[in-house]
């Protein structure tokens, strides 16, 4: 489900050559646009027929065909498979490269989550908000002006305006001005919470987890110390901040240890003397790579983690909307849902599910669309698609037709 290009070992916090640092930066990368305008679609005369490539979306690029009379065709025209067959196949690789570089461009963005980059204005409009592929996934994100007091303010790129959490227009900043990425754990949770109503009230897609990111600062139960008394073999380490910090996991046991390259080597540093982000982010990336380890995953309905409960508080926001909101309730690392057999308590972080009454375990494979057309969900998370899915299933445990599940189900009930 999840078009993330870094693989499952991203996560293993693996060493690599840092990137060039400096006051400013690494130059901005040459992100190709690919002939697409600057909202991100291009269109092309093929035969009769209009092939339009768009990119929806920051997850979702379609290539649609378009006849005389003006309506979208599912497929590739009969008409074009064979006397225009070059210019088809031209045109899909086209949108194959499109999908590679949003792709890219979604990774290499929320990798800036952990460095401490700011852009003048004039050049982040320029490589961000008008680019027509990286503008896609700019537009749907929160970012930070800095006015000449040295303030900041937070907002999120609408139609040629940039729009504050209320809704107010900010007056727009000179062509200096410092921007950068809006990280929550920079932020009050007051402030946090307004995002939050804000990107799901305006059905906000991100790129990824910001608004909804978890987050973690020096002092926190298990911050810089030992991470959810999680243990893992061999010694893992990451590098973030565009190569300035580097976050590992000695072997042995889960705690956190922070490095800063000075030098051309590494310095370990106390937690309180890492930047803000970079803690978040660092500790973040260690919490995933224990949850993947195989010792996490002896106890599927354990303690909530971070992720868990970001997703509780995603579920409290759009299940009101949904046909199965009277069903359904978040009760700490669960999500309780009321179906016509039994109750059931659907495990936040790992999707696994208990029955009710006896606490017996469920054994079922949720389908892979939720269940309501249209859903909305502001960020891609396989797991919380998981969770919703087998709820809507179950609040419909009548209607369940595999009798593997449905004897399961009767069993004790």
């Amino acid at each position: 489900m999840s078009d993330d290009p870094r693989p499952p070992a991203a996560l293993d916090l693996l060493d690599r050559p840092p990137g060039p640092t400096g006051p400013a930066g690494p130059a901005e990368p040459g992100v190709p646009a690919h002939g697409l305008g600057r909202d991100g679609s291009l269109a092309r005369d093929i035969g009769g027929y209009q092939a339009v490539l768009a990119i929806a979306d920051p997850m979702t690029v379609r290539l649609t065909f378009i006849g005389a009379e003006g309506r979208p065709l599912p497929t590739v025209p009969g008409a074009l498979r064979a006397a225009f067959a070059a210019q088809v196949k031209e045109t899909k690789a086209l949108a194959r490269q499109v999908r590679a570089t949003l792709a890219a461009e979604r990774a290499r963005v929320e990798a800036l989550m952990a460095a401490d980059r700011t852009w003048p204005y004039g050049q982040w409009c320029r490589h961000y908000r008008d680019h027509p592929v990286t503008g896609r996934v700019a537009h749907g994100l929160i970012w930070e002006f800095e006015e000449p007091d040295g303030h900041w303010n937070a907002a999120t790129p609408g139609e040629d305006v940039l729009v504050t959490v209320d809704g107010r227009a900010l007056p727009v900043p000179s062509r200096g001005a410092r921007v950068r990425l809006w990280h929550p754990a920079r932020a009050f949770p007051g402030a946090v919470r307004a995002w939050r109503t804000f990107v799901t009230g305006n059905r906000m897609t991100q790129s990824f987890r910001q608004a909804f990111r978890e987050t973690y600062r020096p002092g926190q139960s298990g911050a810089g110390a030992d991470l959810r008394g999680g243990s893992f073999d061999g010694e893992s380490r990451r590098v973030l901040a565009e190569g300035a910090w580097r976050v590992g996991c000695p072997g042995g046991r889960a705690r956190v240890v922070f490095e800063r390259r000075a030098a051309g080597r590494w310095r370990e540093e106390p937690p309180r003397a890492v930047p803000l982000p970079v803690f978040s982010e660092g500790m973040r990336e260690a919490d995933l790579f224990l949850r993947l380890a195989p010792a996490a995953e002896d106890d599927p309905f354990g303690a909530p983690s971070a992720t868990a409960e970001i997703r509780g508080d995603v579920l409290r926001r759009i299940l009101p909307g949904t046909r199965i909101a009277g069903r359904c309730s978040v009760d700490g690392r669960f999500l309780v849902v009321r179906g016509g057999l039994r109750t059931y308590r659907v495990h936040l972080g790992s999707g696994g599910v208990l029955m009710e009454p006896g606490n017996g375990r469920l054994r079922v494979e949720p389908p892979r669309r939720t269940g309501q057309k249209g859903l909305f969900l502001p960020f891609e998370d396989e797991g919380l698609a998981r969770v919703l899915g087998t709820a809507f299933l179950l609040a419909a445990d009548h209607r369940i037709t595999d009798e593997a599940v449905l004897r399961q189900i009767k069993r004790g009930a």
